[in-house]
């Protein structure tokens, strides 16, 4: 389900090239169809279609919001109204005019069937185009686009949540620890579950990426202290980030 909008190309049946070569040179018998014309409508009108408005997930930024996607679908749908809508417009008229023609050319036995036979393919193909384009077809892909950007930050949403979850649990483990650790070993205890625990977290919440350098310098074996005497002032250094890190925690949730 979902995945970026893919174009829908023009087939080479409905263009004026192929039209002019393949109706048929006999065909000319029976005067101006306005075939040619009305290709180049539909080829003018595709032309004016923005394919990356009508692509929720091509326009999505890394750090989209639901808010986001919403505005996004909102302009997806407003390309589809203004440039697609238009487009199976000219399709139609191309479908009609086909079909009428092929009905021109079979009345005329010295047309060759096989000039009637192509325009009702183009007839056809005409059809089978507007169709793709209706709501029912290029409308749900578009909505499919935004269902399943929708989905994937929701998913986002709850990974980050579980594990802002696990990381408040060990950042409170650790400062309570921090307050009661006077020895080397009360330090390594605390650094072996809740310090490496909270570097385990932290790389998972892009809000705090500001703190990943403060944190390994922390959770490295070089910033254990060498003696009981330089534990406290190494517990305070460790509050300190804690600290930060929660008050920015705090102001984003």
């Amino acid at each position: 389900m979902g995945g970026p909008l893919k174009r829908i190309d023009i087939p080479d049946i409905l263009t004026q090239k192929d039209w002019d070569k393949k109706k048929g040179a006999i065909a000319k018998i029976a005067g101006k169809t306005g075939i040619g014309d009305a290709m180049k409508a539909v080829d003018k009108a595709h032309g004016a279609i923005d394919w990356k408005k009508l692509s929720v997930s091509m326009n999505s930024p890394s750090n989209a919001t639901l808010d986001d996607l919403d505005s996004l679908l909102d302009e997806a749908r407003a390309e589809y109204k203004r440039s697609v809508e238009p487009l199976r417009t000219q399709l139609q008229k191309l479908r009609d005019l086909a079909e009428a023609t092929a009905k021109k050319f079979k009345s005329n036995k010295l047309i060759p069937k096989d000039s009637a036979a192509h325009a009702e393919k183009v007839a056809k193909a005409a059809d089978q185009l507007f169709v793709a384009f209706n709501q029912s077809s290029l409308g749900d892909k578009i909505v499919d686009d935004y269902e399943g950007m929708k989905d994937a930050i929701e998913k986002a949403d709850k990974v980050r949540a579980k594990g802002r979850e696990i990381l408040e649990k060990y950042m409170l483990s650790l400062a309570k620890k921090l307050k009661s650790a006077k020895t080397v070993s009360d330090y390594q205890d605390l650094w072996k579950e809740d310090i490496r625990g909270v570097g385990t977290q932290l790389p998972k919440m892009p809000e705090l990426k500001a703190f990943l350098k403060d944190w390994r310098n922390i959770s490295s074996q070089d910033g254990i202290p060498e003696t009981d005497e330089d534990v406290k002032s190494r517990c305070k250094e460790v509050m300190a980030v804690l600290a930060r890190m929660d008050k920015q925690m705090k102001a984003m949730a």
